[in-house]
Formats: structure tokens, C-alpha cells, sequence
């Protein structure tokens, strides 16, 4: 048996070849990739961090003792900067520094994080704690003086003294830790630099692998295809001359060997097909003809063609129809128009004008108008007020409530309503030919922006088509537009006769509120002169007293230049800011005596405390009064608090306490 080798076989070969080779190619370079990207994120993740981190440490260590010597030795006044500054490393700086060293060490190895662990805890329960007992011994001014003190912290922390020595350990323990961790950055750049240059020359090596395997595979390929495909490509060229060749292509055991044979199949069924195509240019749409598949476009196409030529004549005679019921439409709401700009001060004869034309135009048999009279909303009925069968009018008395029977149920759809079988009995109007009723009914809305105004019902032994449907919806709405503009028209007339009316009324009580006036404005007057007096009284108190409004929640709203000059902070910073917030740190908002006040202050009742505030110039003692306003539902919301400046009399009577009670104590009162 021959083997069938075929182009796909061939193709599939080389390619299966090409893409073994890159296939191990990919591998090997992501291998390199992973491994230096590992490397490379241990480099910026793990140590370049770490040795940052270390660095920054070592440098606050240092720092430290400097600071604590500026401490023993120079800086006596208290919060001075080397003092802060000290405190802050103890408090904000070393803390955060010690949590991001603790974060990236579970990185690093046992061995590393035992000797950070060791060096952390000296810091923290040893160094730190010397700190504080000497921070803690020297934390007034007049703690400088006591030389047996001085001489015990000297000691400390002189050169070789215990703080001095507990901090070079720990520097030179950083040091050392330091310099581990700089090493295995500098050995993982090392061998990430070796992986990158054997990276460099395996993509060399395996890129000209590649690319000669490539043009072996391309060339037996093409050289194997070459011959058959110039051949195929001839005789389609003859084709698109519009030549269909008689001879047949001879077919190999390949895949141009099927698109041979599937060619000469092709070329049969084309000849066919044009024959068929001539039979149908000759008006034969009865020659038989069967397409390759559904997929034959041509072929089925033709039959398409065909079918639409018989569906072109069928189609033109209903478009005549269509324009012939437009036309219809159009004209019959044109002579309705005319028929409502007639009459439309006349309800009644309106009414049997319109039904007149609405039943002969639609060559119905009977046909009434109803309108909604809504004029008390709670007994809104539907009258009859025209009636047409049999070419005569009818007199009817008829009265039909809002939403009851099939003219209800037609207003609340506001839609059409069309019945082939009318219900037994629902026809009352007879012809005197015989008894026979008609089968077909129609409602319609009289609708005017989803308004109901009436209903239109058509009765007839004919058939209602939908285009006579839809003329009766457009009619409707210009019908509910003329009703409209009757019932607006008639309401104007009793609105004006009613205005008449009111207008003597309003004429004798115009001479009572000239009265109420002249009251009205000796009132006004007073009230503005107690406004007067009333903002004297303010303005004076905002001279003389502080003021500042505060909310429920002890944030200040409001406040004026006094309060701010007196404890030297803008009115702008002092506004959302809250009172405790305000006055001296020696308070607190969770003191048991500040709660009270607030507590106090939220039932209503009236307080008064003395208060401190720290200002650039020195503290200042103010006397409060507090006194909470409520709003117009009857709810405390806003507290104001009138300031009395009371510094000088508080430094008198501190003066007065420490002359009395301890006249040679240098120790400060603090009050």
C-alpha cells in the first residue's frame, strides 16, 4: 500500500520540528528567568532593605548618644530640640524602625534574626532603659543643680562609662550584621551577572540553531509543493478570464490532489449553473435546478432570485393597497378636521356631526359618542351624546360610570378595544329590515396626552381592519384636542362670571386690609426698634466678653475677635475645632469634672468653669460661663460661651500662695 504523505504530513513534520526546538528553547529561558528574577528580588525585597534599614539604625544609635550627652551636659531648659528629638527616637522613630526591620527579617536566616533579636532587645530593655533613668533623674531645670546627681550620670555616660560602652557594642553588632548582608547582595549580583552572560550566549546559539533548521525545513517544503501548486495556478488563472476549461485537471495523493478533483466538480456544477441562469433570464422560472448544498451561495441564490421575481408582482399590488389605505387615512382626518373646526362651540351638535362622518366614512352600521364628564372627580360617568344607526340619529338617554363594562374597561387601558363576537344584548338599537346585530365591535379612546375625554364605539357587520383602526386612534386624539378646548372654553366662561363675582367681594375686604396694614406696619416698627436695641446689647457684649458657639459635641461654630485675641489663635483655626482641643493640655476630654460639665450642659443647665490655655505669650486663665439654646423643635443644639479674661487675678493669688506658704521654695506652682 502506498503511503500518503501529505502536505499537511509534510508540513506538520517541520513544523513539529521548529516547535520541539522552541518548546526546549522557551524552557531553558524561563529557567534563567526564574532564576534570576528569584535573585533579583531577594536583592531589592530582602537585603537592600535590610542594609538600608540596618544603616538607618546604626545612624539613630548614634544619634542617641550624642543627644543623651547634649542632655547630661549642655541642654538644661526643658522641651529644647536635642531633648525632643531624643524623645522621639525613643517614642516614634526607633519603634517604627524596629517594626520594619521585624517584618523583613523573617527573610533573612536563624543565625541573622537571633543576632537582630539580641540586638533590638539590648536596646530596648538595657540602652533605653539607661536613657530614661537619666532622662527621668535630669527632667527639670533645678535637677542640674543637685551635684550628687550630676556626678552619678557623669559617670554613665563619660567615655567607658556603662551607657557609652552599651552603645559602641551595639553599633559595631549592627556593623557587623550589616556586613553580612551587603555580602550576599554583592554574591547574588555575581551570579545573576554569570546567568546573564550563559543567557546571552545560549539565545545566540540556539537563534542561529533555529534559524538554519528553519530554511532546511522551508526548503524541502516548498520544493515538494512547488510544481503542483504553478500547475493549479494556471488553469484558475484561465478561469478568471471567464474560460471554463474542458479538460481535467489531473489529481495526485495529496492535498492538491483533492483541491484538483474538488476543482473539476466545482467547473461541472458552474456550467450547470449558468445554464440554469440563461432559462431564468429567458422568464423559464419552471426549469428544475438543484444547488451542490445550503451552502452553494450561487446556486441558491439563483433560486432566491427566482422566488423573488414570482414575490415582485404579489409584493407591488400590496404596496398599491398600502398607499391606497394611506391615502384613505389622510383623507379622512383631513375632512375630520373640517368637520372640528365647525360647531366646536356646540358640544351636542359637534358630537353628532363627528359620528355622522365616522360611521359613513367607515361604512359602519351603528356608532356612538361618549364623553367623559369628570366634573365631580369622585362621580365620573361617561354621557351619551350622539348616536348613529342605520344612516338615522337616535335619541338616548344614557349614562355609563368611570371604569364599569367595556367603555369602563376601554378608558382605564386607554387602548383600543376590538371584538368579533358581541356580547347578547350589548347592541340596543334594531333595524327595522329584520334582528340581525352586527358581529364586529370597535372602542376607541378620545385620548389627549394619556388624558381620557371620551369613548368612540363602532358597531358592524363588516370586518374593522387594523388601518381603520389606526385612523380612528389618530382621529381620536385631534376629537379629544377639540373636546379639550370646548370644556376649557366653557370653564373660562364660568371662571370669568365667577370672577366678576369675587371681584366685589375682594373690593370690600381691600378697605379691611388697608386696616390690618396701618397695624401691620405700627408693629413692624416696634419690632424693628427692639432689633435695634437688641444688637447694641450684642455688640456690646462681643466688646466686653469673649463669645464663642459651640455644638452638642463641643465643636466650636461660631466665635468672636475677643475670644481670639484672647488666647491668640485666628478665628479661622479656632471654627470645627473642638473647646477641649482648645484650652491647655492639662486637660483632658475623659476628666470626670469636663463630663459633668457637658452632661450638665445637655439638660440644659447653666455652667461655669475656669480654664487654661497655653499661648505664645505666656498661659492665660479664662472664666467661662455656659449656657445651652435650643432650636425650633425644642432641642438643645448649641451652647455659647461667654470668656472673661481672669490671668491678672490668678497670677496675684499664685503670687499671694507662694509668698505665704512656701516664701524660699524655688520649685515652680503649677496650678
Amino acid at each position: 500500500m502506498k503511503i500518503r504523505f501529505t502536505i499537511v504530513k509534510k508540513i506538520t513534520v517541520g513544523f513539529g520540528i521548529l516547535t520541539f526546538a522552541v518548546i526546549l528553547n522557551s524552557l531553558l529561558i524561563y529557567t534563567t528567568l526564574n532564576s534570576n528574577k528569584r535573585l533579583n528580588e531577594e536583592i531589592i525585597n530582602i537585603y537592600t532593605p535590610s542594609v538600608s534599614y540596618l544603616n538607618d539604625l546604626s545612624f539613630l544609635i548614634n544619634n542617641s548618644k550624642m543627644l543623651i550627652k547634649n542632655w547630661v551636659f549642655v541642654e538644661r531648659k526643658n522641651e529644647t530640640h536635642d531633648k525632643l528629638n531624643l524623645i522621639a527616637i525613643h517614642n516614634e522613630k526607633f519603634p517604627e524602625l524596629t517594626k520594619n526591620l521585624s517584618k523583613i527579617s523573617k527573610q533573612w536566616t536563624k543565625k541573622e534574626q537571633a543576632i537582630f533579636k539580641k540586638i533590638s532587645t539590648t536596646i530596648s530593655d538595657t540602652l533605653f532603659v539607661k536613657h530614661k533613668e537619666i532622662m527621668q533623674s535630669l527632667n527639670s531645670f533645678e535637677s542640674y543643680d543637685d551635684p550628687m546627681v550630676i556626678l552619678e550620670i557623669n559617670q554613665i555616660v563619660e567615655e567607658g562609662g556603662e551607657v557609652n560602652n552599651l552603645t559602641n557594642n551595639i553599633l559595631k553588632e549592627l556593623g557587623s550584621l550589616s556586613e553580612k548582608l551587603n555580602k550576599k547582595t554583592n554574591d547574588s549580583n555575581v551570579a545573576m551577572i554569570k546567568s546573564f552572560v550563559g543567557f546571552q550566549k545560549f539565545i545566540i546559539y540556539s537563534s542561529i540553531f533555529l534559524i538554519i533548521t528553519a530554511l532546511i525545513i522551508a526548503y524541502f517544503t516548498t520544493t515538494s509543493i512547488k510544481y503542483q501548486i504553478n500547475y493549479l495556478k494556471r488553469f484558475l488563472l484561465t478561469m478568471t478570464k471567464g474560460i471554463l476549461p474542458k479538460e481535467k485537471l489531473k489529481a495526485k495523493n495529496d492535498e492538491i490532489g483533492d483541491m484538483s478533483t474538488a476543482l473539476n466538480t466545482f467547473i461541472g456544477t458552474l456550467i450547470k449553473t449558468s445554464e440554469f441562469a440563461l432559462e431564468i433570464g429567458k422568464g423559464n422560472y419552471k426549469t428544475d435546478f438543484k444547488p451542490i448544498g445550503e451552502q452553494d451561495i450561487l446556486g441558491n441564490s439563483l433560486i432566491n432570485m427566482r422566488n423573488n421575481l414570482k414575490k415582485a408582482e404579489k409584493e407591488e399590488e400590496n404596496r398599491k393597497q398600502e398607499d391606497e389605505r394611506r391615502n384613505w387615512v389622510a383623507q379622512g382626518i383631513a375632512k375630520l378636521g373640517d368637520i372640528l373646526r365647525q360647531d366646536n362651540d356646540n358640544i351636542d351638535k359637534l358630537s353628532f356631526n363627528i359620528m355622522s362622518f365616522i360611521v359613513d366614512y367607515l361604512k359602519a352600521n351603528q356608532g356612538s359618542f361618549f364623553i367623559l364628564n369628570n366634573n365631580l372627580e369622585e362621580e365620573k360617568y361617561f354621557e351619551l351624546k350622539s348616536a348613529i344607526a342605520y344612516g338615522r340619529s337616535k335619541l338616548m338617554n344614557k349614562k355609563i360610570p368611570y371604569k364599569e363594562g367595556l367603555i369602563g374597561r376601554c378608558a382605564y387601558e386607554k387602548l383600543p378595544i376590538y371584538l368579533k363576537e358581541i356580547p347578547e344584548n350589548y347592541i340596543q338599537i334594531t333595524s327595522g329590515l329584520g334582528t340581525s346585530n352586527p358581529k364586529n365591535l370597535l372602542l376607541v379612546p378620545l385620548k389627549l396626552n394619556e388624558d381620557i375625554f371620551g369613548i368612540i364605539e363602532i358597531a358592524s357587520f363588516n370586518e374593522i381592519m387594523q388601518y381603520q383602526i389606526n385612523f380612528l386612534e389618530k382621529a381620536g386624539e385631534n376629537i379629544a384636542s377639540t373636546i379639550s378646548s370646548v370644556k376649557i372654553n366653557e370653564q373660562t366662561s364660568q371662571l370669568l362670571t365667577d370672577a366678576q363675582q369675587k371681584g366685589e367681594e375682594l373690593a370690600a375686604q381691600e378697605e379691611e386690609m388697608r386696616q390690618n396694614m396701618e397695624e401691620l406696619q405700627a408693629t413692624q416698627e416696634e419690632a424693628l426698634r427692639r432689633e435695634t436695641e437688641m444688637r447694641d446689647v450684642i455688640e456690646a457684649i462681643n466688646n466686653t466678653v469673649g463669645n464663642l458657639d459651640i455644638d452638642m459635641n463641643g465643636v466650636a461654630l461660631n466665635v468672636n475677635d475677643k475670644y481670639s485675641n484672647m488666647i491668640s489663635v485666628s478665628s479661622e483655626k479656632i471654627i470645627n475645632t473642638k473647646h477641649i482641643d482648645l484650652v491647655s493640655s492639662d486637660y483632658n476630654e475623659d476628666d470626670e469634672d469636663y463630663q459633668a460639665l457637658w452632661i450638665n450642659l445637655r439638660k440644659g443647665l447653666p455652667c461655669e468653669r475656669i480654664f487654661k490655655y497655653n499661648t505664645p505669650s505666656g498661659d492665660v486663665w479664662l472664666n467661662e460661663t455656659f449656657t445651652a439654646f435650643k432650636n425650633a423643635d425644642g432641642n438643645y443644639d448649641k451652647v455659647v460661651d461667654l470668656v472673661i479674661d481672669i490671668t491678672e487675678k490668678i497670677l496675684l493669688e499664685n503670687k499671694s500662695i507662694s509668698d505665704n506658704i512656701m516664701p524660699h521654695s524655688t520649685l515652680a506652682y503649677k496650678l
